[in-house]
């Protein structure tokens, strides 16, 4: 009974292919959907993941890592006389805008770092040093980015909020969540390139963004935390993971990103699964009186309906298959362009469980039809 389903399709090759390009839709859907929210999710705290600080310090209630408030720079000193705390380094994120060639402006995020640390998230260069932005003027770019920015080359001279700077190298892989790009310098220099930073200058306060510090061995991270709000006036350690997540969960769910590409995966599952559905439907009531005969001879309701599934399951195994091809393919396609799709084996494996479920859904229909069908009226008729 279990080869007849598999027949029944190598006969109609076109309902066939139109089953198996319903799943396709499905699985590119929901793998490229999925795919593009667990890149953008890892891009929103990917200078969080990849610092070696134990804890963040900011002001109280920053959502994200984006928007961040300054508070004075004179409370490391407060930092650094905390019990447990081994050492503290400055960290600053400040949105800025970039000139472009043609004369127009790029939004850009100045990231202000401490070349000599090594709290901050080490840069993947392609091109350059990091100790290059000690250098006059220097910042470095991503490769991705560089044609939000107008393409400069290595020794280009650019302009950022009327003050000079020159591109000293290139990174991989260090995209923002909100697709502004990154722009790294040295933590002096940032001062006059980004927004915040350079107007609290000018006010002669330095302000600072963000604090990372290291415990000290033998301390409790969570006490070193606790003891840092409790000494500290006005700021908000987090852990690593913690400010990680927090990041995440504000853009995941409090903007509705995330809600977004998840009912645009659900309607690709709907539209797939009614596609297979109606598919599987014309087959089987194409062949209504052979499974007539099959029923008069005393094939019982289960044996009639694993040939159903077989063909539904068949479906949706090629569907699955070609569909996972196809999303690596557009999922290199949009690396390079500088958008990061993530294809871990755990969604290989759930678009593989949610696949079979859909198939097996759709032939219910059918299913359901067969149940219903009298062997007497094969014969009647």
């Amino acid at each position: 009974m279990l080869s007849i389903g598999w027949r029944n399709m190598k006969r109609d090759r076109l309902r066939m292919a139109v089953a198996v390009c319903g799943v396709v839709f499905a699985v590119v859907l929901v793998t490229m959907e999925v795919g593009m929210l667990l890149g953008l999710v890892e891009s929103s705290s990917l200078l969080i993941d990849g610092s070696r600080a134990d804890l963040w310090v900011s002001t109280v209630d920053v959502k994200t890592f984006d928007f961040a408030s300054p508070f004075e720079e004179r409370k490391k000193y407060l930092l650094q006389s905390v019990p447990g705390v081994e050492k503290v380094e400055e960290f600053n994120v400040s949105y800025s805008v970039w000139k472009l060639p043609t004369g127009g402006n790029a939004n850009c995020q100045v990231v202000g770092l401490d070349t000599r640390g090594t709290l901050a998230a080490r840069l993947p260069l392609v091109a350059g040093r990091l100790e290059d932005l000690r250098n006059q003027d220097a910042v470095i770019i991503d490769e991705g980015e560089r044609a939000k920015l107008g393409n400069p080359r290595i020794g280009d001279c650019v302009e950022i909020i009327n003050q000079k700077a020159r591109v000293v190298g290139f990174t991989r892989g260090m995209h923002s969540f909100t697709t502004t790009p990154y722009i790294f310098a040295e933590l002096n220099r940032a001062q006059k390139y980004g927004w915040v930073t350079r107007q609290s200058k000018a006010n002669g306060a330095r302000m600072s963004i963000y604090f990372l510090v290291k415990v000290a061995p033998g301390y409790d991270r969570e006490q070193v935390r606790r003891a840092i709000e409790a000494n500290v006036p006005d700021v908000e350690a987090h852990t690593r993971e913690g400010f990680s997540w927090r990041t995440r969960k504000y853009w995941l769910l409090e903007t509705g990103v995330g809600l977004g590409f998840l009912a645009a995966a659900l309607l690709g599952l709907i539209v797939g699964g009614v596609i297979v559905s109606q598919t599987l439907y014309a087959m089987t009531v194409e062949k209504l009186p052979e499974f007539g005969v099959l029923k008069a001879m005393g094939a019982s309701m289960g044996e009639l309906a694993r040939v159903v599934l077989e063909q539904g399951l068949a479906c949706g195994a090629i569907g699955w298959v070609v569909g996972l091809a196809i999303s690596v393919a557009l999922g290199a396609a949009a690396g390079s362009a500088g958008t990061a799709v993530l294809i871990p084996w755990a969604l290989v494996v759930a678009v593989g469980v949610l696949t079979a479920i859909l198939c097996t859904g759709a032939s219910l229909v059918s299913i359901v039809r067969l149940r219903r069908l009298e062997p007497a009226a094969v014969f009647r008729t």
